[in-house]
Formats: C-alpha cells, sequence, structure tokens
C-alpha cells in the first residue's frame, strides 16, 4: 500500500518518541534500584540538588499500581516497549491495525499519565521531572497519531497525485529507522554505564569531606546501595555468614533491656531513606520487647557526604544525645543526601546541643582527627561483617544475635522482627 509522503516524518518522529519513552523509564529505574536516586532525577554526580522529587515518588505507596502490585516504571516500560514494537510493525507490514492499536494505547497512555500526575500533586507532594518528562512524551504521542489519523483519512479522497510511490514493506523498511535504532542503543548502553559507574566513583572517592570542615578520614571503599528489593518471607540473608562477635557494634547506646538474651544490630546511614523507614517499623516494635531485645543502631557513613553528620553522631553519643539526633536527622533528611552546616547546625541545636561545638570540632583537626579513626575504625568493622560477596556495602542492615537478615521489605516487617526475635529466643 502507498502512504502519503507528509506522513513518513511522522511515523519516524513516533518511532523515536517510542523508543525515547524505553529510555527514560529505563533511567528512572536504573537510579532508583541501582543509585536510589543520590544523585538526584538526573543521576549526574552534583547535579542532584535541584531535581529531588524522583526518590520521594518512586517510594511512595504510589510507587505501584493499586491492587496489581506491579511497579508503575514496569507500566511504563511495557506502554512504550508494547508502542514502539506496533510502530515498527506498522513500518514492516502495513497493516493498519498495528497503527490503530497503537493510537488507542497512546490514549490510554495520556489519561493514565495525567492520573499519575494528579497523584503527584495532590497525594505524594512532590514532583519527579522525569516522571512528568514521561507524562509529557505520552501527550506527544498521542498528539502526533491524532495528526497522522486525520492525515491519512484525508489521503483517501486525495488525488493519486498527492500519494507517495509504493514503499519498502517488510524488514527492508528498518532500513530507514537504522539512525534512529542505533542512536537508542547506545543511549541505552550509555544509561546502564552511568547507573553502574556512578557508586563505585563515590566509593572511590577516599577523602571524606566533613560539611564545612576539612579533609576526613579515608572509609572502606564499597559500591553502596540503599534499596532493599522486595520479596516473599522472612529470611536470612544466604549471602553473609552468622556474625559471631558483635562486640564491635554493641559499645554505643542502645534501647531494651541490657540482660535481654536477643541483640538487635541496625546499620544505617543518617541520610538512606530506606534506613528512615526500617526505623519506623522496627522502633515500635523494639519499644513493644524492651524486656526481650537490646537494639543498637550503628552509624555509618555510606557516602562521603554523611560523614559529618556521623562525627555529630559520635559527639551526641558523649552527650546523651545519640538516639534523639537520630530522629532529627531522619526526620530532616531530605534527598540532597547530606546536610549543609547550617542544617547540621540546627539538628544539633534541636536535641540540645551546642551547634558550636560541633561547628569547633568539625573544623578543628585536632579535634576532629581522633573521632574519624574511630568511625574509620567502625566502617572496616562494618565491611568485614557486611559487606557482600561482591564486595559491596548495602544499608540498612539488620543482624539479631549474628544472624543478618535478607534486606527484603518483607524481612524488613514487625512480623517477621517477631520471628526472628523467637528463633534467636529459642536458639
Amino acid at each position: 500500500m502507498a502512504l502519503p509522503a507528509r506522513t513518513q516524518t511522522l511515523r519516524y518522529l513516533l518511532v523515536a518518541a517510542s523508543l525515547l519513552g524505553v529510555l527514560l523509564v529505563t533511567h528512572i529505574a536504573l537510579q532508583e534500584s541501582v543509585n536510589d536516586f543520590a544523585y538526584g532525577c538526573s543521576g549526574v554526580a552534583g547535579g542532584g540538588e535541584a531535581d529531588t522529587g524522583c526518590g520521594d515518588v518512586t517510594s511512595s505507596a504510589w510507587a505501584t499500581v493499586p491492587g496489581l502490585g506491579v511497579k508503575q516504571t514496569t507500566m511504563g516500560f511495557l506502554f512504550y516497549g508494547l508502542m514502539a514494537l506496533l510502530r515498527l510493525g506498522y513500518v514492516v507490514v502495513r497493516d493498519d491495525k498495528m497503527r490503530l492499536g497503537a493510537f488507542a494505547l497512546s490514549t490510554v497512555g495520556v489519561a493514565y499519565s495525567a492520573f499519575l500526575v494528579f497523584l503527584q500533586a495532590t497525594q505524594i507532594g512532590a514532583f519527579c521531572i522525569l516522571c512528568l518528562g514521561s507524562a509529557l512524551l505520552t501527550l506527544v504521542l498521542f498528539l502526533l497519531h491524532m495528526i497522522e489519523h486525520r492525515r491519512l483519512g484525508a489521503a483517501i479522497s486525495d488525488a493519486p497525485a498527492r500519494r507517495a510511490k509504493a514503499e519498502r514493506t517488510g524488514l527492508a523498511a528498518l532500513r530507514p529507522y537504522a539512525p534512529i535504532l542505533g542512536a537508542f542503543l547506545v543511549l541505552l548502553v550509555a544509561d546502564v554505564v552511568l547507573a553502574s559507574s556512578a557508586p563505585d566513583a563515590e566509593a572511590a572517592e577516599t577523602a571524606a569531606a566533613a560539611p564545612g570542615g576539612p579533609p576526613g578520614a579515608a572509609l572502606a571503599a564499597a559500591t553502596p546501595q540503599t534499596q532493599p528489593p522486595p520479596a516473599a518471607g522472612c529470611a536470612y540473608d544466604p549471602t553473609l555468614a552468622t556474625i559471631d562477635d558483635l562486640s564491635a557494634f554493641t559499645g554505643g547506646p542502645f534501647l531494651g533491656n541490657p540482660d535481654a538474651p536477643v541483640t538487635i544490630v541496625e546499620i544505617f546511614d543518617p541520610n538512606c531513606p530506606h534506613c528512615r523507614d526500617l526505623k519506623e517499623e522496627l522502633e515500635p516494635f523494639v519499644q513493644a520487647n524492651l524486656d526481650r531485645v537490646r537494639f543498637y543502631p550503628v552509624a555509618y557513613p555510606l557516602r562521603t557526604q554523611s560523614v559529618g553528620q556521623v562525627v555529630a553522631l559520635t559527639l551526641a553519643q558523649r552527650e546523651g544525645k545519640y538516639l534523639e539526633l537520630i530522629d532529627e536527622m531522619f526526620r530532616r533528611q531530605d534527598q540532597t543526601w547530606g546536610m549543609s552546616m547550617l542544617e547540621l547546625e540546627q539538628a544539633v541545636e534541636a536535641v540540645g546541643m551546642n551547634p558550636a561545638t560541633v561547628r569547633g570540632t568539625l573544623e578543628d583537626q585536632t579535634q576532629l582527627q581522633p573521632i574519624l579513626e574511630g568511625i574509620q575504625s567502625g566502617s572496616q568493622a562494618v565491611a568485614a561483617a557486611f559487606a557482600l560477596p561482591d564486595g559491596g556495602i548495602s544499608v540498612p542492615k539488620v543482624a539479631i544475635n549474628g544472624r543478618v537478615l535478607a534486606p527484603t521489605y518483607e524481612s524488613y516487617s514487625a512480623p517477621c522482627f517477631e520471628e526472628f526475635v523467637a528463633n534467636a529466643e529459642a536458639n
């Protein structure tokens, strides 16, 4: 079938927009799962301060489709992937049902995207710039389909002179699309490399800088991870051995009974959003079982931006304010992964500490260096006990009587905590 020449550019644009959507959703999924949006929506180190809503949106209650439990990013990938297949299929076989199917899909997509934008505005209270970009892209796809449909409808009654010469069909018809497909593959590989290399670059940065202060001590290099993957069932981590000696983690403040038979150790970073979520689940369980457990929250700077806050927590421990300052840091947590000196001073002042003392310690190498050496020693202990087989470190980590829990949402739940503690008591 000969198609109107004036629809040829539209067909290129529709394929390109569909593949761009695949790239966009892939970028969201990679930044969420690999970097936890530590560098903002962009995924570029140093560029995340202005686009911090992606983490809030993708970790909200609306991050999965209600009733289905399927992630919105998965739905987006299916939408754009199917759109690309329908558009390329239409190029190959010239079956108008494929074009109409893509048009119908774009109509559903633009309506659903509008619903997601509505949720960001009214329910989540944060905007993900990448998600808004996806919504705009679905609108573009819908409008392009509408224009194409009208032009094809008008061409039915046009004079033969306004029709194009018969075009190739079959796989040969994809040749003009080779540059678009090639660019898609290059950008896809580049995005995967960007996402996977950003944490490594951060881990290799061994000079830990306190906020507003001088360079700190070198930390154990490890690939940071902060996203516990979903899984079913209460489970221990099969990749980590039982920790026979917990003494490296039980010298600080704790909640619970000092004579309790069960010891819970949590490794956290004060800037880790999943650590904050775990605390909201774990601490009420501990408070309800103070006679059965001893709970030690152990601060570990997963990234160098957190070192200044861990220094402040060390000072808070000396003043008996450690647990209160953890609460305050979690309360003030945002997606920038770190605190400025002013923000840190406000946090310590809120729990009754002297902000000038904290600033003075961070700016005085004589006072700071022994604290950094202690943090370095603690980081090495964490790496020795909790490092993954590939050498990476993830937070949060929880060990109950030395057995490390699987980093899954279900294992980090109150019912599973009860099961783990009961098992520890029985053994």
